[in-house]
């Protein structure tokens, strides 16, 4: 397997990873107005892996192309 060079450009303008990023700002608004417990770091910690899961398939697509053409 040979390694591939990461371009930036295809995770800033994929929509999924756009829209986990902006879900930053309801993440920010609903947590502020809770509590200071335990449930306001399983908020972050949802909208952290949702954006995780976002970036892991812009960074699978290329792996789901050359599976594809095989």
């Amino acid at each position: 397997m040979t390694r591939q060079r990461i371009e930036v450009g295809k995770y800033l303008t994929n929509i999924g990873v756009l829209g986990a990023a902006a879900g930053v700002v309801s993440t920010a608004r609903r947590t502020n107005s809770m509590p200071r417990d335990w449930r306001r770091f399983i908020v972050w910690g949802v909208w952290i892996a949702g954006l995780i899961l976002a970036i892991a398939g812009v960074a699978m697509q290329d792996r789901d192309a050359e599976f594809a053409d095989e």
